[in-house]
Order: C-alpha cells, then structure tokens, then sequence
C-alpha cells in the first residue's frame, strides 16, 4: 500500500487462515518465497473484541507463529532488503531469543538497517529483547511496552534507557498523545498525534513502524520519518481493521500535510 517492495518470511498452517492470509499478501504484492507451510498447528489469529472505551482484550492462539524460524540457508536471502524488520518478539517460541540475536547480528554484517518491535512486554520479555539491543537501528515500541522493560513512564527517561544499551534510535509512541523520539544525533524531540475520527485502532503500532521504515528506505530524516507514521497510523485509526483507510503513499503523504495535530498532554506539560 505504501509503496515499498516487500519480502515476507513467516510460517503458516495449512489452514483456511492459512490460505487466506497467504492470499492477502500475494493480493498486496509481497514476496513470499520465504513463507513456510505448516500443517501441525492452525495458523496464529487473534480475535480482538473492541470495547465500548477502546480496550481491546486479545483472544490468540499462538499456532505456527511458535514454530517459526529462519533456516540457515534462508537467512541471507530472508536478510536481502534495505531494511530488515523483526517483529513479535515474545511470542516466536523457536525464533525468539539467540536465534533473533543471530539473525539482526548477521543483518548488521551485510550492511542492513533494522528495525525492531514487539507484541507484548512482560518480565520473561525483558530477558529476550536486551540482547538484541546493540544490533538495532530503529526501536519502535509503545510507551506500556517499553516502560515495562525499564520500569519507568516517563519516554525521554526510557529512551535513555534503551539507547545506553545499544539501540541507536529510539522512537516511543505514545497513542494519543503522539510520540516521543530520540534520534541517534541530535536532540529528543516530541511530535503530538493526528486529530483524526477514531474507528479502530488496530493494527495503529504496527502502522506506524511500517511508516517509519517508508521513511527510512526513502532518505528522510526521522522527523519526517516520524510525521509520516503518524499520519499512516491516523489513516488506519478511522476505518475498521488493520488497514483501516489506508489508499496509498500519495494519499498518507496528503493526509500529514493536511489533518490538524492534536494538543496532547506531553505538549502541553
């Protein structure tokens, strides 16, 4: 949708689900060489019944998605990209851990930047995600996930955090309030949400890493980078799913130089 050639290495079941999302991405373009077959377990799907208030408790079955791995003879081909993109950590019970850290290493050797998000934060998280720290370019996370690894709330403070262990940008974002980043070089900066008609916030942070890696693949500084995602989140945010109303590059880019932002709380502070 947003423009960007794009490779899938994932594992799915044999399933309807299975079919249908494999169908999904062929219907959008992706590269799926990469995509494994699985017919053990029934594919990972999650059920998210939106309250009334916007909670969203999940109903998921974890299914292939603790299955998957990278072969050794897949790894550098599944690492042939501008951009190497790792998410879900915490739920990848054979990926997660050394096999994460081996991978986003190699990246690093053959030149790649990456990026790194993850699906939930707990205790056992914090244990997995640190390693991975020093060979991450881009570190995407909420503020719940990330202030649960650091055992803080404040974003400037958690940033910190995770860059004196190796990250190299951290950007946090802070739902309504918009996202707080801190580039590599230069000065934290905070950038206030999107005023937007809120439909479904699903599919919200993983939109907005997506958006931050059309910045990065494009040459844009981070602030651009960061408006970007803002306005790729905002467009899925008004419609139902995780696509919501997201058209096309040209539309989000007409979308973030038009929509008003928000006075958030951080900004007004």
């Amino acid at each position: 949708i947003l423009g960007l050639k794009t490779r899938a290495v994932t594992t799915l079941g044999t399933d309807d689900m299975g079919d249908w999302f494999l169908a999904k991405l062929k219907k959008y373009g992706l590269e799926t060489s990469l995509v494994r077959r699985d017919g053990s377990v029934q594919t990972s799907s999650t059920i998210l019944p939106v309250r009334p208030n916007g909670e969203r408790p999940a109903l998921h079955v974890p299914g292939t998605a603790t299955l998957f791995e990278v072969a050794d003879a897949d790894l550098d081909a599944a690492l042939d990209a501008t951009v190497v993109h790792v998410g879900g950590t915490g739920l990848l019970k054979r990926f997660d851990g050394e096999p994460t850290v081996r991978l986003l290493k190699r990246a690093k050797e053959l030149g790649r930047v990456t990026t790194f998000d993850l699906i939930q934060a707990t205790p056992e998280t914090w244990k997995l995600v640190e390693p991975c720290l020093p060979y991450i370019d881009y570190f995407v996370p909420s503020i719940d996930e990330a202030g649960e690894m650091a055992y803080d709330r404040d974003p400037a403070r958690v940033a910190a955090f995770f860059k004196a262990r190796g990250v190299k940008n951290c950007i946090i974002t802070l739902g309504a309030d918009g996202v707080h980043v801190s580039p590599e070089h230069g000065e934290d900066f905070h950038l206030p949400a999107f005023e937007a008609e809120v439909f479904d916030t699903t599919g919200c942070g993983d939109s907005f890493t997506a958006g931050i890696i059309v910045g990065v693949v494009r040459g844009w500084d981070l602030r651009q980078s960061a408006r970007f995602a803002s306005a790729v989140a905002a467009k899925v945010a008004m419609g139902l799913g995780s696509d919501g109303k997201l058209v096309s590059f040209d539309d989000t880019v007409a979308a973030m130089n038009s929509l008003p932002v928000k006075t958030s709380k951080v900004e007004a502070a």
